[in-house]
C-alpha cells in the first residue's frame, strides 16, 4: 500500500474565506445561525456565468480552482464530492416557483441545480475534466465517504490524484426544521454554519504537501471498545502505534446529544494527549468534518496549535477516524 498526501486544501466558511487567518485572527460569532463569508466571486468566475449559479456552486468552483492553481493540476484524475443536502437554496426556489406558478413557466436554472451531483459535474464542466466523477450524499458522513473513495482508489493505483470536496449550504427554513429537532440551535452550542472545502490528494512526495493521509475508517457505533478496535486496526495498517499519537481533534459542538460519546473516548483512549476542537471556529453542518480535516492538515504543516482550538470537553454515533502524519 502506497502513501497518500494532502497537497493543498482551501475553504469558504464562516471564517475568512480562502485564508488561514482563523489560526491567528478568528471571527467569533454569538448568533445561532451564520451564513458563510463569500469571497469576491468575480475574481474567479465571469459575472455572466456566476449569476446562473447558487452559492454552493460558486463556492465549490472557487475553492476547487484555488486548489488546482496551487497544485498546478489542471485536470485531476478524479473529482469526488460529499454533500448532504446539495443546492438547498435553489431547491427551495424551484419548489416555491412550482407552487406560485401552478407548475407552469418554471425557470430551468433552479431545476438544473437541484440534484446533489450538480456540484461535482459543474466543477468537471468548468475545468474541462472528463475523468471519474461522483457524489456521495449520506447525511453526516457524506464527506468521509468521498474521502474514503479517493483514498482507496489512490492506494489501488486506479488514479494518481483526486480533487475531493465537502460542500453544504443552509437556508433559514431548513435551519428552523433542524432547530426543532435539536440538531442545531441548542443553548451553549456552536452556531449552524455553511461549508465549502476542496483539497487535492496525490501520491507524489513533495515538501510542499501539507501532510500524509495515513488512513480513513468510517463506521457506526456507541461503544468505546469498538472505537478502540477500529483505531488500533487503523494505526496498525499505517505502521503507527496508538501511543505515538500526539494530538486528537474531535467534533465537539456543545450539544449534549452530540458530545456525550467524546469524553469517555478521550478519557479512556487518549488521557495524556492534546485535545483540539474545530467547530467553535467553523460551526456545525452536515459536512463540517471537511473543515476539520482541512484545519488538521494546515496545522500539521504549520507545526503549531492555535490557542483557540484548545477547549475542554464537556445512542449511536456515526464515527470517522482520519489519521494524519507529518512529512
Amino acid at each position: 500500500m502506497g502513501k497518500v498526501y494532502i497537497q493543498a486544501a482551501e475553504q469558504i466558511s464562516i471564517q475568512t474565506p480562502l485564508s488561514e487567518e482563523w489560526m491567528e485572527q478568528p471571527i467569533v460569532y454569538h448568533e445561532p445561525f451564520v451564513k458563510a463569508v463569500n469571497p469576491a466571486f468575480r475574481e474567479y468566475i465571469a459575472p455572466n456565468e456566476a449569476r446562473r449559479m447558487g452559492n454552493i456552486m460558486k463556492r465549490a468552483i472557487v475553492t476547487s480552482l484555488k486548489v488546482l492553481k496551487e497544485t498546478g493540476i489542471n485536470h485531476p484524475d478524479a473529482i469526488i464530492t460529499g454533500t448532504s443536502i446539495g443546492s438547498l437554496n435553489y431547491t427551495e426556489k424551484f419548489l416555491d416557483d412550482l407552487v406560485e406558478n401552478g407548475e407552469e413557466s418554471l425557470s430551468p436554472t433552479y431545476f438544473m441545480q437541484t440534484t446533489h451531483n450538480t456540484v461535482s459535474s459543474t466543477i468537471s464542466i468548468f475545468t474541462a475534466t472528463h475523468s471519474y466523477n461522483t457524489t456521495y450524499s449520506h447525511g453526516g458522513i457524506s464527506f468521509e465517504l468521498a474521502l474514503k473513495d479517493a483514498w482507496m482508489q489512490l492506494n489501488l493505483g486506479q488514479i494518481s490524484n483526486a480533487l475531493v470536496g465537502g460542500h453544504d449550504e443552509m437556508v433559514e427554513s431548513y435551519y428552523e426544521l433542524l432547530r426543532k429537532t435539536g440538531y442545531v440551535g441548542v443553548e451553549g452550542m456552536v452556531p449552524c454554519g455553511e461549508c465549502a472545502m476542496s483539497m487535492m490528494l496525490n501520491k507524489q512526495v513533495s515538501p510542499d504537501n501539507l501532510c500524509e493521509l495515513a488512513g480513513v475508517s468510517v463506521f457506526r457505533t456507541k461503544s468505546v471498545q469498538n472505537i478502540r478496535k477500529q483505531l488500533e486496526a487503523l494505526v496498525e495498517k499505517a505502521n503507527i502505534k496508538v501511543e505515538a499519537i500526539q494530538t486528537v481533534i474531535t467534533g465537539v459542538n456543545g450539544n449534549p446529544e452530540n458530545d456525550r460519546l467524546y469524553q469517555p473516548v478521550l478519557d479512556e483512549l487518549f488521557p495524556q494527549v492534546e485535545h483540539l476542537q474545530y467547530k467553535q471556529l467553523f460551526g456545525e453542518n452536515y459536512t463540517v468534518s471537511a473543515l476539520g480535516l482541512y484545519a488538521a492538515a494546515h496545522l500539521m504543516k504549520k507545526q503549531g496549535m492555535p490557542v483557540m482550538l484548545f477547549v475542554n470537553c464537556t445512542t449511536n454515533c456515526d464515527c470517522a477516524l482520519i489519521l494524519l502524519k507529518g512529512i
